[in-house]
């Protein structure tokens, strides 16, 4: 059965490259919500979910753990232009399964996602390398 995959607050010039990985990692089932509503999230209830986290109005640590208190099973990848690894960190402690940034290529963010969809974490080593 594919699991539903959801891109949230994505940036318009970013949607066809998550798309691309998200069905290179081997994920198909794909629906896209232009805000980072974790009501709106919540009904929708997607297996993974790719969200912007640079996008939110409040602060993004805060979505990260409404989105996991709500979403308990769900693949969360924080999606961020920030990349100290303190920032990573602070993510993962918020609930996200994955960490990627938005400086990857379509192959990086590939691997990224299989390996977050498949071993339950990861962060892009660009986090790890400053």
């Amino acid at each position: 059965m594919a699991r539903i995959c959801c891109l949230a607050a994505i940036d318009p010039d970013h949607i066809d490259v998550l798309s691309a990985a998200l069905k290179d990692a081997g994920e198909s089932a794909l629906s896209i919500v232009a805000r980072l509503d974790v009501a709106e999230l919540s009904r929708l209830a997607p297996d993974v979910l790719v969200a912007d986290v640079d996008q939110v109005e409040i602060d993004s640590l805060e979505v990260l753990r409404q989105l996991r208190f709500v979403l308990p099973e769900c693949i969360v990848i924080a999606y961020t232009a920030a990349t100290t690894e303190s920032w990573a960190r602070e993510c993962h402690l918020a609930g996200a399964t994955g960490v990627l940034s938005k400086d990857s290529d379509k192959e990086q963010l590939t691997n990224g996602l299989r390996h977050a969809t498949r071993s339950g974490c990861w962060t892009d080593p660009r986090f790890a390398a400053l």
